[in-house]
């Protein structure tokens, strides 16, 4: 969420987003309303409308919004020099974010609603990705293929990698994800 909004707005979205994912671990998202949303946030529906068209432009704002803030937390906590170490440190964020949210992602069935929330987490999932891939890329770090295609193989794994732990986080730590996802890495980026 961008620091450069009005207080207020920023708190008003705060609001929304906390309200929102604590309703999402009661009921999905098709069956939650405008209304519901508002009244848990303490927010006028008038006001939610201002901001937003429906709930789904509004879940598509919370969804960039926490990826972002995981966004420039990879930011803080790596460099770019290296791309094992950055898609490394992605991963486990990834991983992380998972992890704090999963009480709103395990309910979640595949149906259309679904399918709308994971496009809308591989769209900005994929803009990062590329944009880091194309930086290594004139960086001079070599890749197996080309970038588009680099990219796709990349964004695949990442999100399978991911829903594999979510489905087995009994018997599979967050480190032995990641340490298994950088070994992956190295290979890709030809560092072993």
């Amino acid at each position: 969420m961008e620091n450069s909004l009005d207080l207020r707005i920023q708190k008003t979205y705060e609001a929304l987003i906390n309200a929102l994912l604590e309703l999402l671990t009661e009921k999905t998202l098709d069956k939650l309303t405008v209304n519901e949303l508002c009244e848990k946030a303490r927010i006028r529906r008038p006001t939610f409308y201002k901001h937003f068209n429906d709930k789904y432009d509004f879940f598509n704002f919370t969804v960039k919004s926490l990826q972002e803030h995981y966004i420039a937390k990879v930011e803080e906590e790596t460099d770019d020099k290296h791309p094992v170490r950055y898609f490394t440190t992605l991963f486990q964020t990834m991983l992380d974010a998972i992890d704090e949210y999963q009480k709103v992602l395990l309910p979640l069935q595949i149906d259309n609603t679904s399918f709308f929330i994971f496009e809308t987490a591989d769209e900005q999932l994929n803009q990062q990705l590329e944009k880091q891939l194309r930086h290594f890329y004139d960086m001079g770090y070599q890749l197996p293929t080309n970038v588009d295609f680099s990219l796709q193989v990349l964004l695949g794994a990442f999100r399978q990698a991911n829903f594999w732990w979510l489905k087995n986080q009994k018997t599979v730590s967050k480190k032995n994800a990641t340490d298994e996802m950088k070994k992956i890495l190295q290979w890709f980026f030809g560092m072993e």
